[in-house]
């Protein structure tokens, strides 16, 4: 098979298409601070949320196959993308709930769905834990790990990043980026060394910021077994960077969930298995959708999903 009909090239014309598509880059004003975020389609509103050194950005091109039937927001969360944080407040999960609960009135919407990605999963599944009136279904991607002595591997993860920022050999960073993907690609050097010349512009802030976040991760613990919204967990075989919970540990913390494992996939399924992630995710959707509609018209307190 030659480069022009290899699968590399079929993903690399998707991240261009989702450059040169018909999102709108707009920003909106919360308590007086400026946010920004990219929006696109029509219909029920899908909420984008990246992980710690993340962007809305990364979202673009899988924005871009759900336009036809859905309006799509990808937004930056504060202390979890590089450019911004808050002026005042901690980036705990609770602060971050409070943020994205002023993000959804702001969008005009009463219910959303959410796709999330790493630490993105973590508040979003506070988010939806806490005001299950407001999200419709949840998607969690390469869920981090949270759980295992109250957060403190997550501080452990912040140490390891401190230490790849302290200095100017690129090598950490590098290996950093290829234990996100179980077949890495090549990044040039030139590009590594600009990439880390840029991270260290917000060394100190964007620290302050994670280790906020890993402090307020127990808030999670308690919380999570409350999420009633339809959820489906996306995980990949060869995760560097998360663990991959087995389907024990999702049953008893996550009871209204479906679950797949992507083979040969590392940390960032979204740009590794994009394909297969917008065909089960639409199903996903799909289900929910005909549940709601199938629910009585009394609130049992329980979601179902209509299996295929």
């Amino acid at each position: 098979m030659s480069f022009i009909e290899s699968k590399d090239l079929r993903n690399l014309s998707r991240y261009v298409r989702g450059y040169l598509g018909g999102l709108r880059s707009l920003h909106m004003d919360i308590e007086g601070e400026e946010f920004k975020y990219l929006e696109g389609g029509e219909g029920e509103t899908l909420i984008f949320l990246h992980g710690i050194l993340g962007s809305k950005t990364q979202w673009r091109s899988l924005m871009q196959a759900y336009t036809s039937h859905y309006r799509v927001v990808a937004v930056d969360i504060p202390g979890l993308c590089l450019h911004q944080t808050f002026a005042q407040k901690k980036h705990t999960l609770r602060q971050l709930s409070i943020w994205l609960d002023r993000v959804v009135d702001r969008l005009r919407c009463e219910r959303v769905h959410l796709v999330c990605h790493s630490m993105g999963c973590a508040l979003g599944t506070y988010f939806a834990a806490t005001r299950p009136e407001r999200v419709d279904s949840i998607a969690l991607m390469s869920f981090p790990n949270l759980f295992s002595n109250r957060g403190e591997l997550l501080m452990s993860k912040v140490e390891e990043v401190s230490d790849m920022l302290n200095g100017t050999d690129v090598e950490p960073l590098a290996d950093y980026y290829r234990r996100a993907f179980a077949k890495p690609p090549s990044i040039p050097k030139i590009v590594l060394r600009y990439n880390l010349r840029e991270v260290c512009k917000y060394r100190e802030s964007m620290l302050q910021a994670m280790r906020e976040f890993s402090e307020s991760s127990p808030l999670l613990l308690a919380q999570i077994r409350h999420l009633k919204a339809p959820c489906l967990i996306i995980q990949g075989d060869q995760d560097g960077m998360s663990p991959v919970f087995d389907d024990e540990f999702w049953r008893v913390n996550v009871p209204h969930h479906e679950s797949m494992k992507l083979t040969e996939c590392g940390h960032m399924v979204l740009l590794e298995k994009p394909d297969e992630i917008i065909f089960e995710h639409r199903r996903f959707l799909e289900r929910v959708s005909k549940a709601q509609q199938s629910t009585p018209a009394e609130d049992t307190g329980r979601y179902g999903i209509i299996l295929d």
